[in-house]
């Protein structure tokens, strides 16, 4: 896994191949690692750290809940794992339910057999839960990780300020349509993530998929998100039926190749306007 640089300080890979987004913030006498990917892959993410920096890890900031971000956690453990309070609330939860060992178990067989080329991603995964929590802001050194909900309802952004840098998790998916059908994702809380960014001094972004961006493609996905909004709940008010409110011809953000994900998105979406 290759870390290109995308501050004085901050390095990420954005090639897509393994699963979300991942980079590290290098401090004075540390080193900040930004979410995890699975098992395989951060092993690889780790073995890469030590070719832009010989400084000590510390801290590992996981932006949201899903799998692509904290399955690799395990290859951080001896960090301290700093998350949201709900993330680390889901992943307590879901050790009680899908998470269980035989659940588990069940999974990773599916995996093995359905997607064996992938299989060395999720090989020997065990859950690590974070350490460290919070409800809106956690600071060290300049660095500041924000709660912001929207695409799940932990969802939490890592901003460097000295280095105008940007890590949005999956609130940015560039090049591809955004997944929205997580059951907490909240267009609402999404839309104002967005604004609160804009307000932010940020010249290069890191979204949780796609290559390096910046404040153009925030302001995009912003006022696509907007008329979406606008004309799904014009809809719902009209007293239109579900399947037409579904099956309407929204602006294009990005073409899909997954059709089922994005209709996925707009029932979610679809559930919090009408709820």
């Amino acid at each position: 896994m290759k870390l290109s640089k995308v501050s004085d300080r901050v390095y990420a890979n954005w090639d897509g191949e393994t699963g979300g987004n991942v980079g590290i913030i290098r401090l004075d006498d540390r080193v900040l690692v930004v979410d995890a990917q699975y098992p395989g892959s951060a092993r690889r993410f780790r073995e890469a750290i030590p070719r832009v920096t010989d400084k000590p890890l510390s801290h590992l900031l996981l932006t949201h809940i899903h799998g692509d971000h904290v399955f690799g956690n395990m290859v951080f453990e001896d960090l301290e794992i700093v998350s949201h309070r709900r993330l680390w609330e889901k992943m307590e939860k879901s050790l009680d339910n899908e998470w269980t060992p035989g659940n588990l178990e069940k999974m990773l067989e599916t995996y093995r057999r359905d997607a064996p080329e992938r299989w060395w991603l999720f090989e020997g995964l065990r859950i690590v839960v974070p350490t460290t929590t919070f409800t809106e802001t956690w600071e060290t050194d300049g660095v500041e990780f924000i709660h912001t909900g929207g695409h799940t309802d932990c969802s939490s952004v890592v901003y460097v300020p000295e280095d105008r840098a940007l890590f949005a998790g999956d609130l940015l998916f560039v090049g591809r349509f955004p997944w929205a059908g997580d059951p907490t994702a909240d267009p609402d809380r999404w839309i104002e993530a967005f604004q609160r960014i804009l307000k932010m001094d940020v010249e290069k972004i890191v979204p949780g998929h796609g290559p390096l961006c910046d404040m153009e493609e925030v302001e995009r996905q912003l006022k696509w998100m907007k008329e979406v909004r606008w004309i799904m709940r014009g809809l719902i008010e009209e007293g239109v039926s579900e399947e037409e409110v579904l099956d309407y011809r929204y602006p294009e953000l990005y073409a899909t190749e997954r059709p089922e994900w994005q209709k996925r998105s707009w029932i979610r979406w679809y559930q919090h306007w009408s709820g």
